[in-house]
């Protein structure tokens, strides 16, 4: 007893068929074929500090570090002064001009203000 197969379903099992044995073919070749292709990964940089711009202001940012170090030990050593409240100068400012620690004028002249970058 024979059974027969509508033409749609030979053509799902003709077309199944020729897929998985292109596949099954392919699969050595496409190995070869990405080993060639993803043999020169180049890096991926994702730290800013590793680009040459990054690199270039990394450095900058140590010569300024050395520079407010070199300038910390000469005020401790020549002038006796250890923290910013005892340098006659900011003393001066403060009975001169700002009148007391965190009003307006300090807060303009002296402090920095901080910049949210997100």
């Amino acid at each position: 007893m024979r059974k027969e197969i509508s033409r749609r379903t030979f053509l799902k099992t003709a077309g199944i068929t020729a897929v998985a044995l292109t596949v099954t073919d392919l699969l050595p070749l496409s190995e070869k074929l990405n080993k060639k292709l993803f043999a020169y990964q180049p890096r991926i940089i994702t730290n800013f500090f590793e680009t040459p711009v990054g690199k270039a202001r990394r450095l900058l940012i140590r010569k300024r570090q050395l520079g407010q170090y070199a300038d910390d030990v000469i005020m401790r050593e020549e002038y006796g002064i250890a923290v910013s409240h005892q340098n006659p100068m900011i003393k001066k400012f403060y009975k001169n001009f700002a009148k007391h620690p965190l009003s307006e004028v300090s807060e303009a002249l002296l402090h920095t203000y901080y910049k949210s970058r997100k």
